[in-house]
């Protein structure tokens, strides 16, 4: 004589069965089978593969299918050369890091030396650039309770055009965080505050270019109102 089973307990049974193999694809996915076979970095001119495997807590034993790509890209990012990261899971059990790496617009000279990003990030000591602006910190007597920061030239700095940059000899910080300018060409710069940065690299631009044409010398600038520039000629 056969036994029916009920409707009820058949959909019990289904359902018993489902959670057995998806409880069993789940220890499956978590087993070394799904460790990743290869790490692709891209992007990285100064920063070493190796570390940036290490910084996105990748290792032999990460399992590609697991990973938290998110978590990734913060970790690399809390590195202040990587401006950006991205973080995926390629076809086959490839794990793919791109970067966008900050470069360096400028050192800055104070009580340590330290590289500068064009969006203010200190990228700690390192190998110099030939030619790199110099940003100078503490040129006037210390006052208790100030201390300059070299983040707003180095915004400035980064708000420049290549060729204007490159004829920014050094970049003095003054204690009310205005900025004075030595080009390479001679003329001293008075820029103000690091406010309106590109419009005030801009208006160097051109007066630069003016003086170029009339033949002139430029021996002080002033762009504090880049829509109002003052300037003193050589003679």
């Amino acid at each position: 004589m056969s036994v029916s089973i009920s409707g009820r307990r058949r959909a019990l049974l289904i359902a018993a069965a489902s959670v057995v193999l998806v409880a069993g694809g789940i220890a499956v996915s978590r087993s070394s089978a799904f460790h990743a076979r290869r790490v692709d970095v891209s992007g990285a001119n100064h920063l070493r593969r190796g570390h940036l495997i290490e910084v996105a807590g990748i290792s032999k034993a990460t399992n590609a299918l697991w990973l938290d790509e998110a978590e990734a890209e913060r970790r690399l990012e809390a590195e202040p050369w990587v401006a950006s990261a991205d973080v995926r899971v390629a076809f086959p059990l490839t794990i793919e890091i791109a970067i966008n790496e900050r470069s360096p617009v400028a050192v800055a000279r104070g009580d340590v030396l330290s590289l500068m990003a064009a969006d203010g990030t200190a990228l700690g000591a390192g190998k110099v650039p030939r030619g790199l602006p110099v940003i100078e910190l503490g040129v006037l007597p210390p006052v208790e309770g100030f201390r300059s920061s070299p983040v707003g030239a180095a915004r400035a700095l980064g708000a420049m055009t290549p060729s204007l940059r490159a004829e920014v000899a050094r970049v003095r910080v003054l204690l009310d965080g205005t900025l004075e300018l030595r080009l390479r060409s001679g003329p001293a710069v008075r820029f103000g505050t690091p406010d309106d940065a590109r419009r005030k690299a801009r208006t160097i631009e051109r007066m630069l270019a003016w003086a170029r044409a009339k033949g002139a010398v430029i021996r002080t600038l002033t762009v504090v109102s880049p829509s109002a520039p003052a300037a003193t000629l050589e003679g």
